[in-house]
């Protein structure tokens, strides 16, 4: 008889828990990568006892309660139907709101290699706000000092913080933001600490300040483990895809992608791709991963297919 898991967060970690027994599955039966994925796309993990084989399966087949509750329809079911070419037309009207001064702040959730920063980068230079005036980019980790620093040295630009997750972690930098977010006419930011924070010069700043500021955030984090306070004070534009949705995505992007790459290898990309997720599991299927397929196949190897694995698949 096969062996059915669900994804859960049990002690803060992802975990396929058995529906019959609610067992923890070990990690040599199903991998993180695989867990992950489930979740992201509302499955349920099938496990075949004889040849340990892991199938994804969609959750509504078991009548599962995260697909559906009390004959109401779950938002997700909504989300995995939509149009990846109306979801990015909606981020980037959203990314307006903000260079226009309508909204302070946006939140854009959703996985790696989409194109999000991209697409929010693109759209503010279409608006004629220049990086490193009108607006600043930041990547990586980021402290409680670090990210009071920058709010006020750019207090009154539009901030993107790429990736900058450790902020969402920490309660003291979280605080800040809830200041800097606040819908009150005057956000005004403090930081009290024993010692004072510098600039890049070396002088102090001051320890509270008025900010005037934007501020969008662009993360990988699903919307569900990021803090509720930044959420409510944010626009929201979640661009976490299903497969098929992302499949849909590269189909639309592929003629205007890699323009120095013949259509004809860009299309032999798109059906490696295909065959690969339809035969192995952890397959990357983004827009990163695509553009790795297509140079691999512009090449003209003799075994596109294994090179292309060895670059998309999580082992």
């Amino acid at each position: 008889m096969t062996n059915l898991f669900k994804p859960a967060k049990i002690g803060g970690k992802l975990v396929a828990k058995c529906i019959e027994t609610g067992a923890i599955a070990p990690a040599e039966l199903i991998r993180d990568i695989q867990i992950k994925n489930a979740k992201l796309n509302n499955e349920i993990l099938a496990v075949d006892p004889t040849t340990g084989r892991v199938t994804r399966l969609a959750a509504s087949i078991f009548g599962d309660s995260s697909a559906v509750d009390n004959g109401k329809l779950n938002f997700a079911t909504v989300v995995e139907t939509r149009d990846p070419e109306k979801m990015f037309a909606n981020l980037t009207r959203l990314t307006k709101m903000v260079g226009k001064g309508i909204q302070p702040s946006l939140l854009v959730t959703g996985g790696a290699g989409l194109g999000k920063t991209y697409l929010v980068k693109k759209t503010l230079a279409e608006m004629g706000l220049r990086e490193s005036h009108e607006f600043v980019h930041f990547k990586g980790r980021a402290t409680a000092a670090g990210l009071f620093s920058t709010l006020y040295d750019n207090s009154n630009n539009i901030i993107v913080l790429d990736d900058c997750d450790s902020v969402f972690k920490d309660d003291d930098a979280v605080n800040i933001l809830k200041a800097a977010l606040d819908s009150y006419d005057v956000r005004k930011i403090s930081y009290l600490s024993t010692k004072p924070i510098k600039d890049e010069t070396g002088n102090p700043i001051p320890r509270s300040f008025e900010f005037t500021g934007k501020i969008i955030f662009i993360s990988n984090i699903p919307q569900q483990g990021l803090d509720e306070a930044i959420k409510s004070r944010s626009f929201v534009a979640d661009i976490s895809m299903t497969t098929e949705q992302m499949f849909t995505r590269i189909d639309q992007l592929m003629t205007k992608m890699e323009p120095n790459i013949p259509q004809q290898a860009k299309d032999q990309a798109r059906q490696i791709m295909q065959e690969l997720h339809d035969k192995y599991d952890g397959v990357e299927i983004n827009l990163r991963s695509f553009i790795k397929a297509a140079r691999i196949c512009a090449m003209g190897f003799e075994d596109p297919t294994s090179m292309v694995a060895e670059q998309i698949i999580v082992v």
